[in-house]
């Protein structure tokens, strides 16, 4: 947005739970640091908040979800009768889910305030809002799914007696005075988990969210197959409606004969990723350093991601090269700051 975005550092951690921390997840400002001689700590310490900061990598769940995602918007956009598109993310933990949903919701958002001409919490108007995300809380009960959503929007509580038709209603008036285009709703899973008076409340609200509000939603979770919350009249009336479906993560193992999600994921890694010195190579391409990426992340992409980023930091402060033997300096469990 030129001279309306400002680079902002911040020294903490970033929550896309909270509204008030998109304006820096979404404008992310991360130069690029340039390797130099003399290495020194100050770069060093550059070139890995560089390294930790880096969001989006480029894979192909990354992608499908992205075109699912606008895909579902012209769905719903052009719907003749108001019937909701909504997509399901499913997969193991630290399969790329999140992630996936994030990066895709980050860029649209990106380019709605980049055309704004103003910051999009300018108080003059209303605040813009394309994506909300909010998490299941573990023992959500009642109205809970509803008031996180109402509450990652800002606006005064609603009466404490308000229905499921109050919050709806209110949220539908809100939702074009924020531009609101999609939500996402993580943990899902645990919706209908319990399978008692609660849980099927909360899957009522659920059907109701996805099909009472202007919104692409995008719902997350580990296996709703086995969930009760795609289950019964109200998780039917979702899944069979129209939802769009990936399967994140489910990647086939790397193999010689054939260049794949794997090697794919490690191509853009070692392009992404910096280190301080000339000297010092990233080598995360070769077949070796490929199998081991898969077999020590237990074939999920998410895990690896987080798993890289920690062997660049160690490669970072030991002067080494991001290769297998930093992946294995740094499996779980195993300290990545020997010698810093």
């Amino acid at each position: 947005m030129g001279d309306v975005m400002t680079e902002l550092t911040i020294h903490r951690r970033l929550m896309p739970q909270d509204i008030d921390d998109w304006k820096h997840l979404v404008m992310n400002q991360n130069p690029r640091p340039e390797p130099c001689c003399p290495v020194t700590d100050a770069l060093r310490e550059r070139v890995d908040a560089y390294n930790q900061r880096i969001g989006t990598i480029a894979t192909r769940d990354t992608k499908a979800v992205a075109e699912a995602i606008r895909r579902a918007h012209f769905e719903n956009d052009h719907s003749a009768y108001g019937s909701a598109t909504c997509l399901i993310l499913d997969g193991l933990p630290l399969s790329g889910k999140t992630h996936a949903a994030l990066s895709a919701a980050f860029s649209e958002t990106k380019g709605i305030w980049s055309a704004l001409g103003r910051q999009p919490d300018d108080c003059k108007h209303h605040r813009s809002v394309p994506w909300i995300y909010v998490e299941v809380p573990k023992l959500a009960r009642g109205f809970s799914l509803l008031k996180a959503i109402w509450t990652f929007l800002g606006p005064p509580p609603l009466p404490r007696d308000s229905t499921t038709a109050d919050y709806l209603a209110a949220l539908r008036k809100l939702a074009p005075k924020v531009g609101l285009r999609g939500i996402i709703i993580d943990d899902g899973h645990g919706i209908g988990a319990g399978q008692n008076k609660e849980s099927r409340l909360l899957a009522d609200i659920l059907k109701g969210i996805i099909t009472g509000l202007p919104a692409t939603i995008v719902l997350i979770g580990t296996g709703f197959r086995e969930s009760g919350v795609l289950h019964g009249a109200a998780g039917d009336q979702v899944r069979l409606r129209g939802a769009r479906w990936i399967d994140v993560g489910r990647w086939d193992p790397p193999t010689p004969a054939r260049i794949g999600d794997w090697e794919y994921l490690a191509r853009n890694l070692n392009d992404r990723l910096v280190l301080p010195s000339d000297a010092a190579r990233i080598r995360l391409t070769t077949r070796g350093t490929v199998h081991a990426l898969h077999e020590g992340s237990l074939g999920r992409p998410g895990l690896a991601i987080e798993w890289v980023k920690r062997a660049a930091s160690y490669a970072v402060w030991n002067d080494t090269d991001l290769d297998a033997l930093a992946l294995e300096a740094t499996r779980s469990g195993q300290s990545e700051s020997e010698g810093r």
